[in-house]
């Protein structure tokens, strides 16, 4: 029950028993031209649906690699951990981030980011980069208004859906987001291993602009595009070997989602996670984030130091169930729950409460 890796679907499972594929060839291209036209449907784009066999850390890295030219600005939004992390990637780029920040458990807003652009004289063609949901802080941020700010700018929008994707609307087109990255083994239900990112023309265009900066092979897109182009025709629309397995998982993952249906799998998420933050009242516990900008994936609570080490030692030594406590600062002073693709059911979280009560119960005697 942690915020990720979630449990596969059995039925992705069992795709890892069928003979591995070539990463090459016609039949590989049928299966990766198959899983990309659909990934296409979450994402909710018409743009180019490329999948990168990296942790989702390195796929946001591709961004900051392509994107953030060396001694350039780039904007960071930053309310949490894993967007904290993007401010130091885009140092160890050696660019200049401009850092928009909010306090832990709220969002950054429309309008300190319309304020950060303002102080800028020409913004247009600099990046942006905005986590859609930290898992960090159980926060989700108002990413549409926050991207139709900078596209009114002229401005390339990064948008890191890693924790959303498959459990909350993307909607890449209409929000207006250049380069956006989903996940397998979230709320998708796949394998860890293989990364869907959504890239537009503008994308495209300014890391061919900034070619003779981008001073990587494997994360850079123009090598990515060169062999879409000269290699995709026979199969090999990638720079390097594939996870076939994994992406032929992934693929599974992807048609049981669209099966569901988009609308019915958002709205279990979001029932599931009301659900969750009423439970966690009820055991005593108080909500971390800000109440207008809840997670529909991952649900935080405060708790004291002693309280969560003891808590998360008890659920996992006499109920085999994990949950996730707190990163950087708020190390013991939250504990966070995913109910994020198959664990994003009433009864996976009942289980859960109930022996979260059981734990707390002999807790609070001692």
């Amino acid at each position: 029950m942690v915020p990720g890796p979630s449990e596969p679907e059995p039925e992705v499972l069992t795709t890892l028993a069928l003979p591995i594929l070539p990463h090459y060839g016609e039949k590989w291209k049928a299966v990766y031209d198959d899983t990309t036209t659909k990934l296409q449907k979450i994402f909710k784009t018409d743009n180019d649906v490329i999948i990168v066999p990296v942790p989702g850390q390195l796929a946001v890295e591709m961004a900051v690699a392509n994107l953030v030219p060396r001694g350039e600005e780039a904007f960071v939004c930053v309310n949490g951990y894993f967007s904290e992390m993007i401010v130091s990637m885009v140092e160890y780029w050696g660019g200049k981030p401009v850092v928009i920040r909010s306090g832990l458990g709220k969002a950054v807003t429309q309008d300190q980011v319309e304020e950060a652009i303002e102080k800028k004289s020409d913004p247009s063609g600099k990046p942006i980069f905005v986590v859609q949901n930290e898992t960090s802080t159980g926060v989700v941020s108002p990413v549409e208004a926050i991207l139709k700010v900078c596209k009114e700018h002229g401005m390339l929008t990064v948008l890191d859906s890693i924790s959303a994707f498959g459990g909350m609307d993307v909607r890449v087109d209409e929000w207006g987001a250049d380069y956006a990255i989903g996940y397998a083994s979230k709320a998708i239900g796949g394998v860890f291993g293989a990364e869907p990112v959504a890239v537009s023309g503008d994308a495209w265009k300014a890391a061919k602009k900034n070619s003779d900066k981008i001073h990587t092979r494997f994360l850079n897109l123009n090598v990515w595009a060169k062999a879409i182009e000269e290699m995709g025709p026979w199969g090999h629309p990638h720079p390097s070997s594939m996870p076939t397995s994994i992406i032929v998982g992934l693929r599974k993952a992807v048609d049981l989602v669209l099966k569901e249906g988009l609308a019915n799998r958002y709205r279990r998420h979001e029932e599931v996670a009301e659900f969750t933050r009423k439970s966690l009242g009820e055991l005593g516990l108080k909500l971390f984030p800000d109440k207008r900008y809840l997670s529909n994936t991952v649900s935080v609570a405060s708790v004291d130091p002693e309280v969560d080490k003891k808590l998360r030692g008890g659920l996992a030594s006499r109920y085999d169930i994990m949950i996730a406590g707190g990163l950087g600062e708020l190390s013991g002073k939250i504990i966070r729950i995913g109910h994020m693709g198959t664990s994003a059911t009433i009864q996976a979280v009942s289980t859960t409460i109930a022996a979260m009560d059981a734990v707390l119960r002999d807790i609070r005697k001692k």
